[in-house]
């Protein structure tokens, strides 16, 4: 790799591989087609534009690829983006993966403080499903690498467990403070309440699948958790039925696309501890990767309709 997103400057010239995250073919003001493209590496992700012979480039490339750039970068109402000139698929004697995807640092360790977690659970029925969930190599191995969203929060690989931890740990502090909560059903529903990632987002690509788009990782959840609870025979409908209703509220808003609102305890701690971790890595991440120069504030970040403070 020659230059680091990260790194990159206006009129730095751009000859390099990066990994194609999104792509749009659309059209100018005057009906002219052009490409708008969005690369990352490790470092970071900026926008590009590729304005001649747009189209042939959108039929050259597909998104989760890694592609060869040449271009140019340009400042955009003050923010960067690269010019593109020409694009192809990257040859992979060219780039070296983990040079282009961002992983969570210290998977194994993220992993075992979850584990321990969970073991720390009295309730029986609750131990059980935990143990149900960790014995499942299959689904645990997509879990340490699935991101924990698309482009908002975590999405790297790992970026789900990470976030997972992070709201189990909030979690853990705010039954601390209530314990009026039941603990053993909050660290549970913390843990599983992202668990439909796994097959909402392509670990590749970090696309949606089918499944992810057409039913979302709410219900995926859902049906997952209802699905180990099926198999530990004798496991108490009123505790499942707390728990399923953690795992369907935790968007805490219908405008959130949540199906039901939170209306109990436990079920009101996970979503604002989901909420807090979630806005709180967004935020950090957006003045980790547009800190530097001159810049006080980040780009407009049209999700939440406002730019971010970036000096200290």
């Amino acid at each position: 790799m020659l230059k680091s997103i990260k790194n990159l400057k206006t009129n730095d010239t751009v000859e390099d591989v990066y990994f194609l995250k999104k792509k749009e073919l659309a059209l100018t003001q005057g009906g002219k087609p052009f490409l708008k493209l969005t690369l990352s590496d490790k470092t970071g992700r900026m926008e590009a534009k590729v304005w001649e012979n747009a189209e042939a480039a959108d039929e050259m490339v597909a998104t989760g690829q890694a592609v060869f750039v040449q271009g140019r970068v340009d400042s955009f109402k003050g923010d960067l983006q690269i010019r593109v000139d020409q694009i192809r698929l990257a040859e992979p004697k060219e780039y070296k993966f983990e040079d282009l995807v961002r992983s969570v640092e210290k998977p194994e360790e993220i992993f075992k403080n979850i584990k321990e977690t969970l073991d720390g659970i009295s309730d029986k029925w609750l131990s059980d499903l935990a143990k149900e969930f960790l014995s499942d190599d299959e689904l645990m191995t997509k879990f340490k690498k699935s991101p924990g969203a698309q482009n908002w929060h975590n999405a790297y690989i790992g970026g789900l467990m990470e976030h997972t931890y992070e709201v189990m740990r909030i979690c853990g502090e705010v039954c601390a403070l209530y314990p009026e909560a039941d603990r053993d059903i909050v660290m549970i529903g913390a843990f599983a309440h992202d668990i439909g990632k796994t097959v909402e987002l392509d670990i590749n690509t970090f696309e949606y699948t089918v499944d992810g788009g057409l039913i979302g990782h709410l219900t995926l959840g859902y049906e997952m958790v209802s699905e180990k609870i099926k198999s530990i025979k004798g496991f108490p409908k009123e505790l499942a039925l707390r728990l399923k209703h953690i795992i369907l509220s935790h968007h805490g808003e219908y405008e959130q696309q949540s199906p039901i609102l939170p209306k109990t305890l436990e079920a009101t701690i996970v979503y604002q501890a989901d909420e807090l971790v979630s806005q709180a890595n967004a935020v950090k991440e957006i003045i980790v990767q547009q800190s530097g120069g001159d810049k006080a504030w980040s780009s407009f970040v049209s999700l939440k309709g406002r730019k971010y403070l970036l000096k200290k």
